[in-house]
């Protein structure tokens, strides 16, 4: 935990550009608009180490409980189908290819809906601490002021403003990652198996545990291009609905006027960049951990 912890602290600064671009409204002339001092980039820090260690928990627990039930129920079906598909079954076991990057996806969905019970109120809280003006943050700053105003204000709910939107969207962000990490990992995975020729000199020349890494890392990323370009403009509109602008902070606007007012502007894909680099970097990391986890409880259990 505590290398992702330092891993979060190393990527907030990505997280701080996107939420700034996304509730931007007005171009600016200078970089040093919004970040005059260092530690601008690191605002709602505190909040979001506190909180990820247990949301990382509920969304590595569902996602290997999930994956695993799903993909053996999938391969089950399509090895014994029903006696009212027997006459499909060579169309059916054409689907087996199919079976790791769907079995990832669904997995990857239901994981990020369980971890946005924590994931919301850390975002609530962090995003308005970004946008803050100087002036502002300096008397309202901080983690427990700022959840206290929020409460205070709106009440409960408003801890979990836009909680619909967030769910709507993590769920084919998350699919969306886990699925294409999964079909670009197997796809690639003859570059990086030491017992599988893969025809080429030179990869052979590169040690098999070299030839993984680069396989795992080329599927993370290919995985957060493919999920941040679909899933930017909710996730804008999302911000927006939470945030609000970085001049007024107001996060009360309907959904349909945030979502217009963003499409006149070509607003929806503020923040792009930010977010595909934060997202393969540290789908990168979560990748490894995951399957490293996975390779340690097969020995144990072998064991």
């Amino acid at each position: 935990e505590w290398f992702e912890s330092a891993l979060t602290v190393a990527l907030h600064p990505l997280t701080v550009a996107k939420i700034r671009r996304q509730t931007q409204t007005t171009p600016t002339n200078s970089s040093g608009t919004f970040f005059n001092h260092v530690s601008q980039y690191y605002r709602g820090l505190g909040v979001v180490v506190s909180m990820a260690v247990p949301a990382r928990i509920i969304y590595i627990s569902t996602l290997e409980c999930s994956r695993e039930m799903v993909d053996i129920s999938t391969r089950q079906f399509i090895l014994n189908p029903p006696c009212a598909l027997g006459t499909h079954n060579k169309e059916i076991e054409s689907l087996l290819p199919l079976v790791t990057p769907f079995a990832g996806g669904v997995a990857g969905g239901c994981a990020a809906i369980s971890s946005q019970l924590i994931v919301v109120p850390m975002d609530v809280i962090s995003q308005k601490l970004m946008v803050m003006e100087d002036s502002v943050f300096k008397e309202k700053g901080g983690t427990i002021r700022m959840a206290r105003s929020i409460i205070k204000t709106e009440g409960w709910r408003g801890l979990y403003k836009g909680f619909g939107l967030s769910l709507f969207t993590s769920l084919p962000a998350g699919s969306i990652w886990w699925a294409t990490y999964a079909g670009c990992k197997d796809s690639l995975s003859v570059y990086g198996d030491p017992d599988v020729p893969v025809g080429n000199e030179l990869l052979r020349s590169i040690p098999s545990m070299v030839r993984q890494g680069m396989v795992q890392v080329a599927s993370a990323f290919s995985a957060a291009v493919a999920a941040s370009v679909m899933t930017q403009p909710l996730d804008t509109i999302k911000t927006r609905l939470q945030v609000g602008n970085t001049g007024s902070l107001k996060s009360n606007a309907p959904l349909l006027s945030v979502a217009k007012e963003l499409t006149s502007t070509s607003g929806l894909y503020k923040g792009l960049l930010p977010r595909i680099a934060h997202m393969g970097i540290w789908g990168s990391v979560l990748s490894a951990a995951y399957e490293v986890l996975k390779l340690v409880s097969r020995k144990d259990y072998e064991f």
